[in-house]
């Protein structure tokens, strides 16, 4: 199933999707899962579906906040490289947890992907609104 599993660092002050994104681009990596996440953001923007197809509300969230998980799936959408991730947020008396919209790294965000060994693909689905995975 996994072809190879993928071990970085996204660096203070690096944008968490946008990083995983030209890691997976450097890497020839299209179709892949994350399985882990942890690490720190400075400030994290989070989006809640609230009602179909497709609207959501984006709330931000100020750090340093710790990422207690994240999970997601790397995927094409024809020729476009999806990155999905869904992360939980804490600190101290506070706990988020959402869709991940973008996340600045306070002091660094390690991930682990598992490059899958087929292609997973992506297209818009009339009723949902959103890029969802094809089976």
């Amino acid at each position: 199933m996994f072809k190879k599993v993928h071990v970085f660092r996204v660096k203070p002050e690096q944008e968490v999707i946008g990083e995983v994104g030209n890691y997976c681009r450097q890497s020839g990596i299209s179709s892949g899962v994350v399985i882990g996440l942890i690490g720190s953001v400075e400030s994290a923007k989070l989006n809640f579906l609230k009602e179909l197809p497709g609207k959501y509300e984006t709330e931000t969230y100020d750090g340093p906040l710790e990422i207690v998980c994240a999970q997601g799936s790397i995927a094409l959408k024809e020729d476009e490289l999806i990155v999905h991730i869904h992360i939980q947020l804490s600190s101290q008396g506070f706990s988020r947890g959402g869709h991940l919209v973008e996340a600045q790294v306070f002091s660094t965000a390690e991930v682990v992907i598992g490059e899958l060994d087929y292609q997973l693909h992506r297209y818009t689905d009339e009723y949902t609104g959103l890029n969802e995975l094809q089976s």
